[in-house]
């Protein structure tokens, strides 16, 4: 499941809207997973939540984070 929620990331990392359902198809998750993962993003500022489109967006804030992640420390 963990590679499944990192590819997540990795596709929400551009900071474009993406259906739900587009997302169950390129990580294969369920409904429920996707929800799940969906609903903690945003339930902690990291996305955006679109319900009446059923769509997602990594906040910038969250997406910064994600950049940052895996760049060599600065010393």
């Amino acid at each position: 499941m963990s590679l499944k929620v990192t590819r997540l990331l990795e596709i929400l990392g551009d900071g474009k809207w993406h259906e739900t359902k587009q997302l169950r198809q390129l990580v294969d998750l369920t409904d429920g997973q996707v929800e799940q993962l969906t609903d903690f993003l945003g339930r902690y500022d990291f996305a955006k939540i679109d319900e009446s489109k059923n769509r997602v967006r990594i906040s910038k804030e969250f997406k910064k984070v994600l950049t940052d992640v895996g760049q060599p420390q600065k010393t």
